[in-house]
């Protein structure tokens, strides 16, 4: 019994101090070895932190004017003197050319002529019941008035004499045609005065009212035009061959000093050169990622050491026609809205430029590399930890854009990653 008792009692102390190996180790085992679940066998930790990421496409193009003005003949006449040549710098206010204004001058002062008979009509009719003729019209009234008047009293005396048999009948008949005439002339300057009376108003003065404006009107565009004799540039630009203009006139030549032109004849352009743009096709891969207003930088080798800044303004709808068999290309259209004096000297229109089109900005993008995101169960995964002291945790993260140097992410703090070797 002792020998036995001996033994169980040893074979307790044993288990115990196990028991107490086991508590004491296996704490340290857990820290020394994470779970293969969580971090793979092998691996290096790489930093990841906020960055600037930018994506751009690139495109050639031309560069041409934000708006050709076609430069037209003011009146009809005779070109008096050109002071510029196609391709010629001007500035704004800067003389173009000058119009022989003689026929013009005459045209001017026959309307002022117009002009003022048209506002003495006016000021008669005004004043109508008071002119000449209406005076003239009541005069006649008057006179006729009283011839009336005294008839009818020498016909009413040679009545009673006739009845007393001193005057005749045969006088007093005389005397009785006359004043019926005379009553027949009162009727007639009566509607002669009304008539008179009439024209001075309704209809009559409306007309001469209605004059008087188009006389006005028709002078004071006549000065206008006698006032645009000197043609000025109405803005920067490059003096071109005048747009849309036929092939007849291109073989007559370019318009020269005592050319007869037309009011509205075509005769310059005037290509703006205080904004520009330019024109470049995109390919269907890309234009997609364009949209309008995104931000454009502007290079060329022509203008080497300035760079532009525009903006994108149209994206064409429609592919354009081309007989090559590759893919469809797009028309694109940049604008550059103000150029400074240096670089109104330097560009010049017809260059070829080059265009970075900005269609992608994040100022605080995470990017890691494609080899530490892993798929499993139709989510993007990778090991993360925020310091190299902290625990490793599994993050759940979103894809973004891929870019040479890894993959754009979403839902991730800055920290490490692990990479697999």
């Amino acid at each position: 019994m002792t020998i036995e008792s001996t033994r169980r009692r040893r074979l307790r102390l044993a288990i115990a101090a196990l028991a107490l190996l086991l508590g004491v180790t296996a704490p340290l085992l857990l820290q020394t070895r994470p779970d293969a679940s969580v971090e793979p066998a092998s691996g290096h930790w790489q930093a990841v932190q906020p960055s600037v990421l930018e994506h751009r496409i690139g495109l050639v193009g031309r560069i041409e004017p934000e708006r050709t003005l076609t430069i037209s003949a003011p009146f009809n006449g005779n070109v008096a003197r050109l002071l510029v040549e196609p391709g010629q710098r001007v500035v704004k206010g800067e003389r173009l050319l000058e119009m022989n204004a003689s026929e013009l001058e005459t045209q001017v002062r026959e309307a002022l002529s117009t002009l003022l008979k048209a506002r003495r009509n006016v000021r008669e009719l005004q004043d109508w019941e008071n002119g000449q003729e209406v005076s003239r019209a009541r005069r006649a009234l008057r006179s006729v008035q009283m011839s009336l008047d005294g008839n009818e009293q020498k016909l009413k005396e040679t009545q009673a004499l006739h009845e007393k048999g001193i005057v005749p009948r045969n006088e007093l008949e005389d005397l009785q045609r006359q004043t019926q005439l005379q009553r027949l002339d009162l009727r007639a300057v009566q509607a002669e005065l009304e008539s008179a009376l009439q024209r001075g108003q309704g209809e009559y003065r409306q007309i001469a009212e209605m004059e008087l404006t188009n006389a006005e009107v028709k002078y004071q565009a006549l000065k206008q035009q006698l006032a645009s004799r000197e043609v000025l540039a109405p803005f920067s630009g490059i003096v071109v061959q005048a747009p849309g203009i036929s092939a007849e006139e291109v073989a007559r030549g370019p318009i020269q000093a005592g050319s007869r032109v037309s009011q509205g004849q075509p005769l310059l352009g005037l290509a703006s050169i205080e904004g520009l743009k330019v024109i470049a096709r995109v390919a269907e891969l890309d234009v997609n990622q364009l949209q309008e207003g995104q931000p454009v930088e502007v290079t060329g080798d022509g203008f080497e050491g300035q760079q532009l800044h525009g903006s994108l303004k149209v994206i064409g709808g429609q592919a354009l026609t081309s007989t090559s068999s590759g893919s469809a290309q797009f028309e694109v259209v940049v604008v550059i809205p103000a150029l400074d004096e240096a670089q109104m000297h330097r560009v010049r229109l017809g260059m070829s430029a080059k265009l970075s089109i900005l269609t992608y900005h994040n100022p605080a993008a995470l990017v890691v590399p494609s080899a530490a995101m892993r798929r499993a169960g139709g989510k993007w995964l990778l090991d993360y930890r925020s310091t190299p002291q902290h625990p490793v945790s599994v993050v759940e993260i979103e894809a973004g854009r891929s870019m040479p140097e890894g993959l754009e992410v979403f839902g991730l703090e800055p920290g490490y990653v692990r990479v697999p070797n």
